[in-house]
């Protein structure tokens, strides 16, 4: 599974000017919690206001209001039903009280709809730069300055947490930025109160996103002013953009995991549960789950930022599972190192006192400190988590599994798998982990792969085998000793390569005693890795299948003769495609003849697009035949859908609802546990329904 972890802290404010006919009222935005009190610093006072509006009709414009009077404004590009977010940075200079509060607005060239925050209201001490002035008069917004049409576009530091506390002498948290779109910098530096304390290399991308994050650590109180430098450094000049400020408040003292100091709060009875549960957004319809088969889908940790998808947005009346993605291990993960040292940076902050082969949360920004509408600030758990709590408690039916590993995070895997003391480490903290956060049902491993062929291609050894079905049975056992402490069932599942040379390197006959689901990963068959052109997610083997063992069918039927239970097989599904660029050589307009070239590009990541944008610009909808260029393709062997665009040799190889409701169609033929997809933010819906529609479940 794909773990772009280099997406994380991405803001999820697009400015990007919309005008569209607007007849409605956008949804109500909230804004954030923030400390009442500030002081002023050398004159001044930097004050982040950050909202939300998690679901309903969104805006194509906001504006912070200070005092009545409005000091900040910014384009959205409004996206149907989703949230909409946004941030500002106000420096203020002089001691007094100050409300603000946020409109939401639709604005066409006939009419304005605003919909109106609460007010917050905040107090500033100290002693101004300049003479005292009545804190009610408008404060004019200052024009920007005329920018070098040649420099990097401006970053935005992410939100984060501006009051932190010193824990054993040290306060560490992580600044965040993203760069939407615009000019590319090759070069960021972090500087706080205007000295360079941290620069990394960037590799520009065109017009597209850029980002990066750094863990800080401080080790005395006060305040100290942060600003993200976006540069263009060449051997004669270095230009640089820098963010707007933002200040962080040092403190002494200690905190919780998430931020609050409220050692009673129970998070099974104390959230606020006034805005859920949530409806189904986009295409997502109500279905009734007859047949009992596992219906999952995987959220992953950092959706939160540029897909701006949150818990608040998962359809969960329509899943039996939700997989989290991902739990890192602490040790060796030199595989995150080179894919992504942020991330690694990241990691290494949270294990920072925790022994090797123990797990941890890999951004506790989003996992457990992110502030949430209902959020207090004195919960020891916000974020996701607290998000995951309350989706827990509107449906307590769903199962949710931590998911231990992933592409770049699997290399302490191989460790723990042959090495005794390495497992017990990991076993007790696995177990420990779930015990703190109690909203999780069980454990979902995604050792991508025993026996080698992972995202560094030195790991594996034949020993991974049966050491993957040892794992199994003592986090087994594990589980079971913990459901006589708690009373509670606990599931035990694992994310398989559906490759049948991977799936051939195990010791099935050990391992599938234990385990709960096998959750095959029936797709990523093939990509843009590789000029060799196959269905990325087919169903079964066909001519245009160059690599035997590359189809459901064959995963599926090899774990049988196995002698695996067929109900332990869950098939995956994609909510994505893998494409080609200059595509050459195609015989008799067959795309799958030819050989790929470079991977598309205009999604997140190279060769990757999410469904719901392949089926808005190249598919025209659920079950349509094409639009600008392409025609929708259908392999009735393999059971297998594409897109192709003859003219500029384009080919994207994809799940569709036809492919899909043939997977389910297969799943009940072979009277397999079910299906699962990965990731639940790439959807509209249309492949969601199709799941529950090939299993034969009526709606509802």
């Amino acid at each position: 599974m794909r773990h772009p972890f280099n997406q994380l802290c991405l803001a999820s404010t697009l400015f990007v000017v919309t005008t569209t006919a607007m007849a409605a009222t956008p949804g109500t935005p909230q804004i954030s919690w923030m400390p009442t009190q500030y002081d002023l610093h050398n004159g001044s006072v930097t004050i982040p206001v950050q909202w939300d509006m998690w679901w309903g009709t969104n805006g194509n414009q906001w504006r912070l209001l200070q005092n009545d009077s409005a000091v900040y404004s910014a384009a959205l590009s409004p996206n149907g039903q989703q949230a909409q977010s946004g941030q500002a940075n106000l420096t203020l200079t002089q001691p007094g009280s100050y409300q603000f509060q946020v409109e939401l607005c639709l604005v066409s060239d006939t009419a304005e709809h605003c919909q109106p925050s609460g007010i917050t209201t905040i107090q500033v001490h100290g002693t101004g730069g300049t003479d005292p002035v009545d804190p009610v008069d408008p404060v004019e917004p200052i024009e920007p300055e005329p920018e070098d049409p040649m420099a990097p576009a401006k970053p935005v530091i992410a939100w984060l947490d501006n009051n932190q506390t010193l824990n054993d002498g040290t306060a560490s948290f992580t600044i965040s930025w993203n760069m939407w779109w615009g000019n590319n910098g090759n070069l960021w530096q972090l500087k706080q109160d205007d000295t360079v304390i941290h620069s990394a290399a960037l590799t520009p991308n065109g017009q597209q996103a850029q980002s990066g994050s750094v863990q800080v650590n401080v080790g005395q109180t006060g305040q100290y002013h942060y600003k993200v430098s976006l540069c263009q450094q060449s051997s004669s000049a270095l230009l640089c953009t820098d963010s707007d400020a933002t200040t962080v408040t040092v403190s002494a003292g200690s905190g919780g995991g998430g931020g609050g100091t409220n050692p009673d709060f129970d998070p099974w009875t104390d959230l606020d549960m006034t805005y859920w549960p949530h409806p189904l957004q986009e295409r997502n319809r109500s279905y009734q789950n007859t047949t009992g088969k596992k219906v999952a889908a995987y959220f992953v940790e950092w959706g939160i930022y540029g897909r701006n998808y949150h818990v608040a947005d998962i359809p969960a009346e329509n899943l039996t599972h939700i997989y989290y993605g991902f739990i890192p291990v602490c040790g060796p993960n030199e595989s995150l190192r080179q894919a992504n040292p942020e991330g690694y940076a990241a990691l290494n902050a949270q294990c920072q006192g925790k022994p090797d082969y123990s797990v941890v949360v890999h951004d506790k920004f989003a996992a457990l400190e992110k502030s949430y509408p209902g959020d207090r600030w004195d919960q020891p758990i916000r974020g996701i988590f607290a998000e995951l709590y309350r989706l827990k408690r509107a449906h307590p039916e769903v199962k949710i599994l931590p998911s231990v590993g992933g592409w770049t995070l699997s290399d302490p895997l191989y460790d723990i798998g042959v090495d005794p003391a390495a497992r017990a480490v990991f076993i007790d903290s696995m177990i420990d982990f779930i015990r703190t956060y109690d909203f999780f049902d069980g454990i979902d491993i995604d050792w991508e792969f025993p026996g080698g062929g992972g995202a560094l291609p030195e790991l594996g050894s034949p020993q991974d085998g049966a050491g993957f079905a040892i794992l199994m049975r003592e986090l087994r056992e594990a589980l079971d000793e913990l459901s006589l402490e708690t009373g509670r069932e606990y599931e035990l599942a694992a994310a398989m390569s559906g490759g049948v040379e991977k799936l051939s390197v195990v010791d099935w006959e050990d391992a599938h005693p234990y385990m709960d689901f096998i959750n095959l990963m029936t797709y990523d068959y093939y990509g843009a890795w590789s000029g060799t052109l196959g269905h990325m997610t087919g169903l079964y083997p066909s001519d245009n299948s160059p690599i035997a063992g590359f189809s459901a069918d064959e995963a599926v039927q090899y774990l049988l003769n196995r002698g695996v239970p067929a109900e332990k097989i869950a098939l995956g599904a994609a909510m994505y495609g893998r494409g080609w660029s200059n595509v050459s050589g195609v015989v008799d307009g067959n795309p799958f003849t030819g050989i790929g070239g470079d991977g598309i590009t205009g999604g997140w990541e190279r060769g990757i697009m999410d469904y719901k944008a392949i089926e808005a610009d190249f598919m025209g909808g659920p079950e349509a035949s094409g639009i600008n260029g392409f025609t929708v393709g259908w392999d009735d062997e393999a059971k297998a859908s594409y897109v192709w665009n003859p003219t500029t040799n384009t080919l994207i190889s994809l799940d569709t609802k036809r492919s899909v409701r043939e997977k389910g169609s297969y799943i009940l033929q072979h009277q397999l546990g079910g299906i699962f997809a990965w990731e639940i933010d790439a959807d509209n819906g249309a492949i969601l329904n199709s799941m529950h529609q090939g299993l034969g479940h009526p709606e509802q």
